[in-house]
């Protein structure tokens, strides 16, 4: 698995704006606004808005609250499989500004003293969906922030500093953060960057901010007879998700060629974290943007185009009580290219409702897909989902497997046990690991039960439930620890139906940086290349 610290480092040569370093003035110190939603366009004048707080001379940033309400700007994925198997940021980057600092880019195309930019990391969930393959999002593994300001870091370049909330060892997000020190950050955003420090390059909310339609009522949808009115100011809405499904791994010719940023009317989403359910009234944008770059300086991945199209999805039981669910689906966009249209009538049931019914988790929408939503429907249930890194698990697990304790004191008990070495496939000696352990390189040596041996020699490429590999962990002092995976569901369910675990001791039960079902951090490695996630291959050598 990979190692923390280095995640973290490499993590500030990629980001929206410089690191900071040695802070001074914090006389004035911003009070950070609790839902980041209460700014009015007034405030886009004041030299330092409300929405962050630093609290000594060390530039030590209290964790904002309440950004999934700010504007959302872009969404770059850079996946492990098209990094050889070790992107520097393999995960989803769900960016967001502050309000206030978007109207004032908006008005004047600059960056006010006083912008925050938030990126919460998602990582890689399904690859593939009803829609086509692609990358959908995951769950929330880490949480970063980038501020402007002249009166906090007049020595910084561009007055940006740079701060990860993501815990190194694992579990919840840090409440405060010091900033990177500038050589982390600067010189790559300095070089790279097309504005003021920032990846606007790749950010099409940015660039067609000055243009972007402002909202021509408060109330999110109109119907003009049976033809719904385009609606506007959605950018400024509640985004929920991106999934996106390129031509390139479709086959040349993806059903949905492009990425899709989507947006809840605020109503919707408050009545969301409420109620756990979607409100009669209920309207998402969806907003196409094409693939532009496939390559940038944080690896190679998909990047944001230029804008293609618009959709729409309404629940109404007054102007669609036949439809399934009352929901019904509309399209603003030209066919061959142009401006979007000004009205849409409703695409036919057959069109759309049927997949939405078979596929979608919840009243007919894609949940799965979209952590923000799922959030909002948990904290109703009073179970709200915790930022986690990507070492925590997002999946149950069982209390064994196969005979084998799944719980961190059995298991390792039964690992000093020497147990796994009466499994039926072993490798001779130990080999170079694909990925990085206890240190990036160590030598491992594999093991395998009946239930794997089985599968691969029978040429599956699902194992079964059961299945339970072993790897011993060696340093330059001999064994230093293990990794485990175990199938404890014959779905693999992108990970999720595969237990993991890594110990970096044979003498301390405690020294696990991950154990559980679903860990993204390990989903990351071994989702690229094997089988069925299972690296060392077969036959064993």
């Amino acid at each position: 698995m990979p190692n923390r610290k280095t995640i973290a480092l490499l993590a500030a040569t990629a980001w929206l704006a410089g690191c900071g370093g040695t802070k001074k003035d914090t006389s004035g110190a911003e009070q950070g606004s609790p839902s980041g939603a209460g700014e009015t366009e007034s405030a886009a004048a004041a030299a330092e808005p409300a929405y962050f707080r630093i609290s000594d001379d060390k530039g030590t940033l209290e964790r904002p609250t309440g950004y999934r309400e700010w504007v959302f700007i872009g969404e770059p994925t850079t996946p492990n499989e098209l990094n050889q198997g070790k992107a520097p940021f393999p995960e989803f980057h769900t960016v967001y500004i502050d309000p206030g600092s978007y109207a004032h880019w908006k008005d004047t195309g600059e960056f006010r003293d006083g912008t925050i930019v938030m990126k919460e990391l998602v990582s890689v969930g399904s690859r593939s969906a009803v829609s086509g393959n692609g990358y959908f999002m995951g769950d929330f593994i880490g949480l970063e922030a980038a501020i402007k300001s002249s009166k906090h870091f007049p020595d910084e370049p561009g007055n940006w500093a740079y701060y990860s909330f993501t815990n190194e060892k694992g579990g919840r997000l840090k409440k405060t953060a010091e900033p990177f020190p500038t050589a982390a950050c600067n010189a790559c955003h300095d070089a790279s960057a097309d504005t003021d420090f920032v990846f606007t390059q790749y950010y099409p909310v940015l660039r067609g901010a000055s243009t972007e339609e402002a909202a021509a009522s408060e109330q999110p949808w109109t119907m003009d007879g049976d033809e719904l009115v385009r609606p506007s100011g959605y950018r400024s809405w509640v985004f929920v998700g991106e999934p996106v499904t390129p031509n390139s791994l479709n086959n040349g010719k993806a059903p949905f060629p492009e990425f899709h940023d989507v947006y809840i009317d605020p109503e919707s989403y408050a009545h969301l974290r409420k109620t756990g359910e979607f409100r009669d009234g209920t309207i998402l944008i969806k907003e196409l943007v094409s693939v532009g770059d496939t390559s940038a300086v944080s690896g190679k991945g998909f990047f944001m185009g230029e804008f293609i199209g618009l959709e729409a999805a309404v629940k109404s039981k007054a102007k669609f009580p036949d439809e399934p669910g009352n929901w019904a689906y509309f399209s603003f966009t030209t066919e061959g290219g142009g401006p979007t249209k000004p009205r849409a009538t409703a695409f036919p049931t057959s069109a759309c409702n049927t997949c939405h019914e078979n596929s979608a988790d919840t009243d007919y929408v894609f949940t799965q897909y979209y952590p923000v939503l799922r959030a909002a429907m948990a904290e109703a249930a009073g179970k709200p989902i915790e930022t986690n890194n990507q070492w925590q698990p997002t999946g149950p697990t069982p209390e064994a497997v196969a005979g084998v304790p799944l719980d961190r004191d059995g298991l390792f008990a039964w690992l000093k046990s020497g147990a796994y070495k009466r499994f039926p496939a072993r490798e001779k000696g130990t080999h170079q690991g694909r990925g990085p352990h206890t240190t990036v390189g160590a030598p491992v040596r594999a093991f395998y039960n009946q239930p794997l041996a089985a599968s691969f020699k029978a040429g599956k490429t699902e194992h079964p439930k059961g299945s339970i590999i072993v790897k011993e962990m060696h340093g330059a002092g001999g064994l230093a620890g293990w990794a485990v995976m175990a199938k404890t569901a014959d779905d693999t369910a992108g990970g999720k139906g595969w237990f993991w675990y890594e110990v970096t001791s044979i003498g301390d039960v405690d020294a696990v940086p991950a154990i559980g079902n679903g860990v993204p951090g390990c989903i990351g490695c071994h989702a690229v290349g094997g089988t069925d996630m299972v690296l060392s291959g077969w036959p064993l050598q």
